[in-house]
């Protein structure tokens, strides 16, 4: 394995040499789960990342953000990532351009070449394609591969040699591996693309009376393009610490649609904990709206959108919105991305701890169209353990200590009167029970009973056909999704929590943990994995 580290900075002094000082270190985006180590005083190591390194030093909890504005001396979490002046000079960041081949050394005999991808997931989320003369691996980080990025991928000239033709001309090169955002892998609908949903809230908003207040409800990176959809010829009101980053990023538009000026707007998306006096109270006489993305497939959004246009025509006071932005690929993007590539592996960037390898186990079948015909000639810089298809015997998973109605983390940080009710209705809201649901019907009889006692069903019958498991959800409609290639299942989601506002330290611990164990190289990988997940919580 390559002695590099992705989106993981914790302590390495446990693994073996050369594992406990990886060679280099790479950062896809500053989301809390993304950064697990960054904060320690003591770490000095290189970092590779994007550009938009400026939202990762700005970075503040909301405990130093409250300081701060409240005129109290606060620090920000990263300033010693660079330091400028004095003899601690240093700048830990090494920020490469996209698209921007870079060669890296890893030892005295072996470099690497490194390109940063857009990865459509928030400001500065990037993909890296890992280049050396062990082979090639695409990590993803975390991405949406909507329609237009697989077609951006295609005439990427740094990624074109990887792609298959599926007519005349042989592949030029293989990936040996791309490690997969799974963060909504267990989430199997076809859901709007970013443009539709953000058009589709335009038009709903457009329908309120000119003097409606509308709070949106941004409380993560990577609902930009909701503000920049809504801002078109008007300000957005944000607060201080929004309005810092994104006045500091590389995106033009960005800049210059947000203001400080709470006055100046009827649309705010400023701090939800403690907001401004903008908009008022519904109570002072004027209305306000709240605007909460969440997780919804295409024939519920068209739905919903039909009610809200009923309710509004009627008379009805309607005071909630809802919008389904993804930020991660479900399961048909995913499908869609690996048979782009038709790599030889595909490895999870994100397991959940608590179902014991069984999401590992189902990767199998989900991608198993999408990649290349084995190869037992070749040596791939990937440990053999990764292809396991499951960690812990199903003679000994229980799952009983599972939380069915554990929901995703939109769900849990939705804002409003009568929010929660709204989204019950239409969202997606990524239960595990959910999760299973879909998780069952690409597993073998074994595993399927497993899920089966923790959903409390009688067990299935031997004879029952893949093709009959409830794969598909009441958000089936496949508009505006590419047709692929490879004749695959369609199904699959998991949410791994991300809010600027905490730092979500079971979803971090998952994520940190999976990207040790999946790409620092541990050489008693098996064994960790399986003590990893038994002793994990559920989450």
């Amino acid at each position: 394995p390559l002695s590099i580290r992705v989106d993981c900075f914790t302590c390495t002094a446990h693994l073996p040499a050369p594992y406990n000082t990886p060679a280099l270190c790479l950062l896809t985006h500053s989301h809390t789960d993304h950064i697990l180590g960054l904060s320690s005083k003591s770490f000095a190591a290189r970092v590779v990342c994007s550009r938009h390194k400026r939202v990762l030093l700005r970075h503040e909890i909301y405990l130093e953000r409250a300081k701060k504005d409240a005129g109290e001396v606060a620090t920000r979490t990263f300033a010693h990532l660079k330091v400028e002046g004095g003899a601690l000079r240093r700048d830990l960041l090494n920020a490469v351009p996209l698209n921007t081949p870079t060669e890296f050394e890893l030892s005295p005999t072996e470099t690497v070449t490194i390109t940063l991808i857009d990865a459509n997931h928030c400001p500065g989320a990037v993909m890296f394609l890992i280049e050396g003369p062990r082979g090639t691996i695409l990590h993803t980080g975390d991405v949406r591969a909507e329609h237009w990025l697989l077609k951006s991928l295609t005439r990427n000239p740094f990624l074109q040699p990887y792609i298959p033709d599926r007519g005349r001309y042989p592949l030029t090169k293989t990936l040996n591996a791309i490690y997969l955002d799974t963060a909504c892998m267990l989430r199997g609908t076809v859901v709007p693309t970013k443009e539709n949903a953000v058009k589709g809230l335009v038009e709903l908003i457009a329908l309120f009376d000119k003097d409606t207040f509308f709070f949106i409800n941004l409380w993560t990176w990577g609902y930009e393009d909701i503000l920049k959809g809504i801002a078109r010829g008007v300000p957005i009101h944000v607060d201080r610490y929004k309005h810092a980053v994104y006045t500091h990023i590389s995106d033009p538009f960005l800049r210059t649609l947000v203001t400080r000026d709470a006055t100046s707007t009827r649309f705010h998306a400023c701090e939800r904990f403690e907001r401004c006096s903008f908009p008022p109270r519904s109570i002072e006489g004027k209305k306000v709206v709240y605007v909460n993305p969440v997780a919804m497939g295409c024939a519920q959004w068209e739905g919903y959108r039909m009610d809200v246009r009923r309710c509004l025509a009627m008379g009805k006071d309607v005071d909630r919105l809802l919008v389904p932005l993804e930020r991660h690929s479900p399961l048909p993007e995913l499908l869609n991305l690996v048979s782009l590539f038709r790599p030889r592996r595909v490895v999870p960037n994100t397991l959940v701890p608590a179902l014991g390898g069984l999401d590992w186990t189902a990767m199998n079948a989900m991608f198993r169209e999408c990649v290349a015909p084995p190869n037992y000639e070749r040596c791939d810089p990937i440990p053999h353990e990764l292809n396991s298809s499951g960690v812990i015997h199903p003679s000994t998973l229980d799952l009983a200590s599972l939380n069915l109605f554990d929901t995703d983390s939109a769900m849990k940080n939705l804002v409003g009167d009568s929010a929660e009710l709204e989204a019950q209705k239409w969202a997606d809201d990524g239960s595990m029970r959910r999760r299973l649901e879909v998780l069952r019907g690409w597993l073998g009889p074994k595993e399927k009973g497993i899920v089966d006692r923790a959903l409390g069903r009688p067990p299935s019958s031997h004879s029952e056909h893949r093709s009959s498991s409830p794969l598909l959800s009441r958000n089936n409609s496949a508009l505006e999704t590419p047709k692929r290639t490879t004749k695959t299942h369609m199904q699959v989601k998991r949410y791994v929590e991300d809010s600027y506002a905490s730092s979500n330290d079971d979803g971090s611990d998952a994520h940190a943990r999976t990207a040790r164990l999946l790409f620092a190289g541990d050489h008693s990988m098996e064994e960790s994995v399986k003590s990893w997940l038994s002793s994990s919580p559920s989450q």
